[in-house]
C-alpha cells in the first residue's frame, strides 16, 4: 500500500495528514507563521511515495514547504485545477483559476456524496460551492469569513472597542448586533446557494458538506440537512493522489 504526505496550505494555517494502509496515521494544523515546525513534523515519518500540495497563499511559504520536502526523493504534485479529475468536472470559464484548495474540497465532496450538494468552507474566507448531481462544479461564491468582517468593521467604522458578542434575532446592543450580522451573512449567503441548487436540479438538495474552523459557529443555525467534515481538503488530496498512482501503474502495465 502507498503511503501520501498531504498538505494543504491555507491563508492562514499549514493542514497536513501522513495516510498509509487505507487511514490516516497523523494529522495535525500549522500557523503559517510557524510553517518551520513543519519540518519536525515531517521527520516523524519515513518517505512517502507521493507528496501532494494544495497551496493558495503566501509565494514566501510556498518556498519554505519546497525546500523542506526536497530532501525526500517522492514524487511531488503541487495540485492545480484542471477540467476533470476524480469524476468531476470544473465549470469554471478558466478551470486552473479556481483555487486548488476549492478543487480538492469538490472531489471530496463527490466522493462522499455522489449527488449534488453544497461545499462550503468556512475559514479566513468562505467559500459555497455547488456540485450536481453528475459530478459537474457549476460554480460558487467567496466572501469575507467571521474575522475578516470583524477587522473591517474595526478598520473602516467608529466601532473601535467591539468586544465578543452573542447571536440575537433582535441584537439589544452593539456586539451583539456585529456577531449575529455576520452569522446572519454568513448562513444567508449558505441558504440562498441552497434555494438556487435546489431550483437548478428541481428538486431539493438533499444533504450539503462543511468544513473548516469556522464551521461549528454556523451549523446551529443551518436547517437543512449537512455532514460536518474535518478537513475536506486532505481528503480530496489523497483521493487525487491515488488516482495518480492508478494511472501511473496502468501506463506501466500497458507498456509492458
Amino acid at each position: 500500500m502507498s503511503s501520501i504526505f498531504a498538505i494543504d496550505s491555507g491563508n492562514s494555517f499549514v493542514k497536513w495528514g501522513f495516510y498509509k494502509d487505507a487511514r490516516w496515521l497523523a494529522q495535525g494544523k500549522i500557523d503559517y507563521k510557524s510553517i518551520s515546525c513543519l519540518r519536525n513534523e515531517l521527520n516523524k515519518f519515513p518517505m512517502p511515495d507521493v507528496i501532494i500540495i494544495s497551496h493558495v497563499a503566501r509565494s514566501e511559504t510556498r518556498t519554505e514547504i519546497r525546500n523542506m520536502t526536497s530532501h525526500w526523493d517522492s514524487q511531488i504534485i503541487w495540485l492545480q485545477s484542471s477540467l476533470s479529475l476524480c469524476g468531476v468536472v470544473n465549470g469554471y470559464l478558466n478551470p486552473m483559476q479556481l483555487g486548488s484548495d476549492r478543487w480538492a474540497a469538490l472531489i471530496a465532496a463527490w466522493g462522499i456524496q455522489r449527488e449534488a450538494c453544497l461545499v462550503i468552507n468556512v475559514g479566513t474566507a468562505v467559500t459555497i460551492d455547488a456540485l450536481s448531481d453528475s459530478g459537474q462544479f457549476l460554480g460558487g461564491i467567496i466572501l469575507p469569513g467571521a474575522h475578516l468582517m470583524r477587522n473591517s468593521l474595526h478598520a473602516e467604522t467608529q466601532l473601535s472597542s467591539m468586544k465578543a458578542g452573542v447571536y440575537e434575532d433582535f441584537p439589544g446592543d452593539t456586539n451583539n448586533a456585529i456577531q449575529s450580522g455576520i452569522i446572519q451573512c454568513l448562513v444567508g449567503a449558505i441558504e440562498r446557494m441552497h434555494d438556487l441548487l435546489s431550483k437548478r436540479i428541481c428538486y431539493t438538495v438533499k444533504n450539503c458538506i462543511i468544513s473548516g474552523g469556522g464551521a461549528p459557529l454556523l451549523l446551529p443555525f443551518i436547517k437543512f440537512p449537512i455532514d460536518m467534515i474535518d478537513n475536506l481538503v486532505l481528503e480530496g488530496l489523497i483521493l487525487i493522489a491515488k488516482d495518480h498512482l492508478r494511472s501511473q501503474k496502468l501506463a506501466i502495465s500497458k507498456g509492458t
